[in-house]
């Protein structure tokens, strides 16, 4: 396992964000770390990253204690709109530290994709200067020229309009099919996102991993059942009901033996994820 923790917590001060917290992540892939707004996924990216130390528990990311540890911190990327640049700094000035900064950096790659987010004529725009959806931008090209092994990307998305979310999933999908990396994506927007993804885990409001699932056949064993008085069922996600009608997922074994009267059609990754995001 490229990240191993067990029964990791983070306090700040009185205020405890994450405890009792598991998580395996394999090498290579695509995978998400998904949660509520303020849940902790910047702060277990931290401390992923070794630049957040633990308050008790065990972590270790290429098998070594992650905090401060250059040995670790060599082999991992983070980026975000939230990682704290230097506002003065201009995009010519990110390019070169991150050239010093990471040993696999690909400076061709980089230009390449700010070429395709449209910045390749903007390189002396200071920080400071550029829009939420343009600090994204920056981030992922950093993210994917650093060439690291374990890339952590924190709300990648924020502010990318079709195209330019369109353009960091074929760069991502690309760059994970070399199976030499490992991309490990925090964030609360799960549209588009699931269809890139491997696996993902869901950090609940407790500061725990609720739970940890492989992508694959996942919607399968869902179907979105329809009644006027659905009944509550094991294993249902999302029941809602609304203008006298009933509606929630159901496990398809169990679907199966539902009365006639009960409508169900196919369940998309996308209702799965959003029901199990919403039960954490």
């Amino acid at each position: 396992m490229i990240i191993h923790a067990h029964n990791l917590a983070k306090h700040f001060g009185d205020n405890s964000v994450l405890r009792g917290l598991d998580l395996k992540i394999p090498h290579g892939g695509i995978h998400g770390l998904l949660g509520r707004n303020g849940v902790g996924k910047s702060t277990l990216l931290g401390l992923i990253a070794g630049q957040i130390k633990p308050s008790s528990g065990e972590l270790t990311v290429f098998g070594e204690t992650p905090f401060d540890r250059a040995s670790v911190m060599d082999r991992v990327v983070y980026a975000g709109i939230d990682v704290p640049y230097p506002g003065f700094w201009t995009i010519s000035d990110l390019l070169s530290a991150a050239g010093s900064r990471y040993p696999r950096w690909g400076r061709a790659y980089a230009n390449t994709l700010l070429t395709e987010f449209g910045f390749s004529n903007r390189l002396s725009t200071q920080y400071k200067d550029l829009s939420r959806g343009e600090r994204s931008m920056i981030g992922i090209v950093i993210g994917l020229a650093a060439g690291s092994e374990l890339t952590l990307l924190d709300e990648p998305y924020v502010g990318l309009d079709v195209h330019n979310r369109q353009v960091f999933y074929h760069h991502l999908l690309e760059a994970a099919a070399t199976g030499d990396r490992t991309f490990l994506l925090a964030t609360h927007h799960i549209e588009e996102s699931s269809k890139v993804l491997d696996s993902f885990a869901i950090l609940g409001r407790t500061g725990a991993i609720d739970q940890h699932y492989q992508v694959d056949n996942l919607a399968d064993g869902y179907v979105i059942a329809t009644a006027p008085n659905l009944p509550e069922l094991p294993g249902m996600l999302a029941r809602r009901k609304e203008s006298g009608t009933t509606r929630a997922l159901v496990p398809r074994e169990i679907a199966f033996g539902l009365a006639p009267s009960v409508r169900t059609q196919i369940a998309e990754l996308d209702d799965v994820i959003v029901a199990l995001l919403e039960e954490s």
